[in-house]
């Protein structure tokens, strides 16, 4: 049901996006306000309920709690907003007030002071220590504050008023959003943005990963209601926050300020929120942070590669060089060993590796869309980073007050507005404040209790599988490779099929738009195995086959609920460390979780890890034929890395390796002898070996200055250099230039930074030489080894994906270990040969000669000019790009590799005043 008021401001919107296009920016400007416009705006109220507010607590908060997350806390962004952004570029109060603050932080480290946090960080407190901006009571019994920053503060004398206040809270910062994840979890992203192709490949690659009917969504909330007291509790959380979203929303029909201005766009009204929506969200959160492996076919495919090029032993050899499972030199968050996939005994028949001949076209259908979507007001890039987040913490035993430090939180990519959305609530059995996924956020998934506070990064433990099922016809004709039935425990089952439909409409341009436009049903097949959705074909020995995937959470979506539950909970929380430990031992998505109070650090994974038959190999495809199944055992809490209080004094994770013997899931490459993490840990080591007392300003100068260093810089290329020499061969001038401005740069740190102001990286000579040279270095050191052949990891993890986290994966530590080897330092687990000139030092330090010379050769071209000094990489290609999910759009930033929502914690320790 439309209000008359909001279809007469649809028909405005288009007028006005028209007229920009036309017309441009300030005529528009003069045409809105001749034609009256400012009637529209007139007509936007803000009203709220009408209920007695609850008096705030006065309960003390024992201070120490800083936090940020740009751009803003505000992510509903009406048409009077929307056209105060497009015509005066102004952004609507909260929507970018935290941008500045974050990325201004990068020009002071590392040299802050504890007087300055706030300039960079806003106080995290538990209710609003100042006059609210706002206060507002959408339903009895609870009352909403916004803070100076826009942060609602949730106070509710009943759980069940507080659950519906955030399910309000979320709607009204985040709806358009959140129906663009309901639906893209449910894969029915044509059906609300319009059917395109990126719109129509997402949904297809959801349906490859979770494909869910809606009697599954209903079955997984039923059987979390059926799980004792806390399920229950967790249903009727459930409800009322649905019960606010609705509330919002029918709002949100009625009075067109409520209204996002992306539904005016697409002609459309917000439909009622369902729990089920709630389980598809975390079905497509669990499906991109929370789950590790899944890689196996692309493994076996460099495995049978590597072996026809250098025979069966020489190509295995190689491929475990490279697999780099398990590097005992590999950096980890624990030094206890944690064994985890260990001890196989592969049998050989267990393996199917796809045929050489088809696995390209396996492949192709296996691989993931371009993450880009076609929204309201053109393309949307939905992209994040290859492992994201990062934690550092301290014990007091170290510090200047004798209370443990935090740093640490999740990098989510960068939206406007963020994915993540920040609340804070207190009633009966919730005392919290933090950030959660949007649409899935019943309870503070990262943040602070009143005397604590958590956090996590991506772990990456492998609860993802491929497996290959043998094809067959039901009816026992031959099979081909569209065949519907499969292979297990002797009998040939059919596949369980449907068609997962959806009423779409084209995808147009916005001024072409129009209401009631034509639809038609869009019909995607869907097919499920015992282990999970069918994902690819090909052919094993010729064999027609099928690639099914097999996630341990699928089906399981919302049970991780009981582990946020718990840690919002002040009475369960009394226990502190043991109750942190108890509490994750109850989400099943694969993350790290770090906690902080006024005694202790602790460190603990969480993972629905399953125990894998021991005669399979973890890294390779394996028939799904029921002889090989998974145990149906899976790691046991106390079997998870975990510690507290750690006798290094200090945490640090970056996505690198948990502990000795875990082993790397089937997709990960990067756990070698040097990972990201070194960049924090050899700062963290160095200030608790000098016996320094550090501060939160210490910690966050480490991270901060962590944040804008070039792996390469830091690790690779000393050991570059080491090979190279001081001079150059012949004494060539450019080449001997090019080697002592990477050197100049490596004892400078390494940073890609603008310490000068002038929209220049400090080296940025340097920086283009070291980009384009280790392009060079791989062909050089491997080239001969690799060529014809596909290893499953990119090259270079760089900045100028604009995603701002880098260097998590790449051929970093394949390098930098080679150069060990042929330089003869001492090498822990050493490959089985040396490829750098053959092992040869003399002719690998030719081969990096000449590889600096192609180099050159190359910037010559690329920069049409021989001198060096004109060789300056251009830093804008790096800038992170906040990508607008809809109508307003931040500003850039300059590029920093650090989390997105970002905590410092001190707990009862005062923060200074500017």
């Amino acid at each position: 049901m439309f209000h008359l008021g909001w279809i007469v401001s649809a028909f405005s919107f288009v007028a006005v996006i028209v007229g920009l296009r036309i017309f441009g920016r300030r005529k528009m400007l003069r045409r809105v306000v001749c034609l009256g416009m400012t009637g529209v705006l007139a007509v936007l109220p803000m009203v709220h309920g009408d209920f007695s507010p609850v008096a705030a607590k006065s309960e003390s908060d024992p201070g120490g709690f800083l936090n940020i997350l740009p751009p803003g806390q505000d992510g509903g962004v009406n048409l009077g907003e929307a056209l105060g952004y497009w015509i005066a570029k102004k952004y609507p109060k909260h929507f970018n007030d935290q941008t500045n603050m974050y990325k201004s932080l990068i020009q002071r480290a590392p040299t802050i002071s504890e007087g300055e946090l706030s300039r960079y960080f806003k106080k995290a407190s538990l209710g609003v220590q100042e006059k609210p901006e706002r206060t507002y009571s959408p339903k009895e019994g609870v009352t909403i504050r916004r803070d100076s920053f826009g942060v609602p503060h949730i106070e509710g004398e009943t759980r069940e008023a507080a659950m519906y206040a955030v399910g309000y809270v979320t709607a009204e910062d985040r709806l358009f959003m959140m129906d663009v994840l309901r639906h893209l979890g449910r894969a029915k992203l044509s059906q609300f943005l319009g059917e395109s192709e990126r719109n129509r490949k997402m949904d297809e690659a959801q349906l490859k990963v979770a494909p869910y009917k809606e009697e599954d969504l209903t079955r997984q909330i039923r059987n979390l209601c059926a799980d004792g007291k806390e399920g229950a509790q967790i249903c009727e959380d459930v409800k009322h926050y649905t019960a606010g979203v609705n509330a919002y929303i029918k709002k949100a029909r009625l009075e067109i300020g409520k209204l996002p201005v992306e539904y005016i766009a697409l002609f459309k009204s917000p439909k009622d929120w369902k729990p089920e929506d709630s389980v598809a969200i975390a079905s497509l959160v669990g499906g991109i942070f929370g789950k590790g492996g899944g890689q196996e076919v692309a493994n076996g495919k460099f495995l049978s590669q590597l072996k026809k090029k250098h025979g069966a032993k020489e190509g295995k050899r190689i491929w475990e060089d490279f697999r780099s499972a398990e590097d005992a030199e590999s950096p980890v968050t624990i030094s206890k060993r944690y064994p985890y996939n260990q001890g196989h005994q592969v049998d050989p028949r267990s393996t199917a590796l796809l045929d050489l001949k088809t696995v390209d076209q396996t492949l192709k259908e296996l691989q993931p869309p371009e993450m880009k979507i076609d929204g309201p007001l053109g393309p949307i890039d939905l992209r994040v980073a290859d492992g994201m987040s990062n934690a550092l913490l301290v014990d007091g035993k170290h510090t200047k007050e004798g209370r443990p430090i935090a740093v640490f939180g999740p990098q989510t990519a960068y939206y406007s507005p963020q994915l993540l959305m920040e609340v804070d609530v207190q009633a009966p059995g919730i005392e919290a404040r933090g950030v959660a996924f949007a649409g899935s956020n019943m309870y503070v998934q990262m943040g602070r209790g009143k005397d604590f506070a958590w956090s996590a990064t991506s772990s990456g433990a492998d609860n993802v599988d491929q497996w290959v099922v043998k094809l067959c016809e039901p009816d026992g004709g031959s099979p081909t490779i569209q065949s519907q039935g499969y292979q297990y425990k002797g009998t040939c089952r059919p596949m369980e099929s449907w068609q997962h439909t959806q009423t779409v409409t084209p995808w147009v341009k916005k001024a072409d738009r129009k209401p009631n436009m034509k639809t038609k049903k869009m019909d995607l097949k869907v097919n499920r195995t015992v282990y999970g959705p069918v994902s690819a074909r090909g052919t094993v020995k010729g064999k027609p086959v099928a690639v099914v995937t097999q996630r341990s959470t699928y089906m399981k979506e919302l049970d991780s609920a009981i582990g946020f539950k718990r840690v919002n909970d002040p009475q369960y929380m009394k226990e502190g460390t043991t109750a942190f430990l108890e509490a994750f031992d109850h989400v099943n998505y694969t993350f790290n979780w770090f906690y902080v109070d006024q005694e202790d650090i602790a460190y603990k994974q969480s993972c629905l890890c399953p125990i894998r038959d021991k005669r399979t190999h973890p890294d390779l495809p394996t028939w799904g034929t029921g002889e090989y199944d998974w145990t149906g055992s899976f790691l046991k809490g106390k079997d998870q890395p975990q510690a507290v209080n750690p006798s290094q004094g200090y945490l640090v994770n970056w996505n690198n390796k948990q502990a000795p013997g875990f082993r790397a899931n089937d997709s990960v490459y990067s756990y070698g002898p040097i990972h990201r993490s070194d960049l924090l840990e050899k700062r963290i080591k160095k200030a608790v070996d000098s016996g320094e007392r550090l501060t939160r300003a210490d910690m966050v100068n480490m991270m901060t200055d962590a944040s804008t260093v070039d792996l390469k810089g830091q690790e690779v290329y000393p050991w570059v250099l080491k090979v190279l020499g001081e001079k150059a061969p012949n004494r060539d001038p450019v080449l001997q230039k090019m080697r002592d401005r990477l050197a100049a740069w490596v004892r400078a740190g390494g940073h890609r930074r603008d310490l000068a102001g002038d929209g220049r990286y400090d080296y940025a000579v340097a920086v283009a030489i070291g980009d384009a040279y280790f392009q060079q270095l791989v062909k050089t050191i491997f080239g001969s080894d690799l060529k014809g052949t596909k290893l499953p990891s990119k090259v270079e993890d760089h900045p100028n994906q604009r995603l701002g986290s880098a260097y998590n994966a790449g051929y970093y530590a394949y390098v930098q270990k080679d150069l060990r080897q042929v330089l003869g330092n001492k090498v822990k687990d050493r490959w089985h040969k040396t490829y750098c000139g053959e092992g040869d030092l003399k002719r690998c330090r030719d081969d990096l000669w000449k590889a600096l010379q192609n180099t050159a050769d190359h910037l010559s071209k690329a920069y049409d000019s021989s001198n060096v000094d004109q060789w300056i990489y251009d830093a804008s290609k790096d800038r992170i790009k906040q990508e607008p999910l809809g109508a307003v759009e931040a500003p850039t930033m300059p590029w920093m590799n650090r989390p997105t929502f970002q905590q410092v914690v001190q707990v009862g320790v005062p923060i200074p005043q500017q």
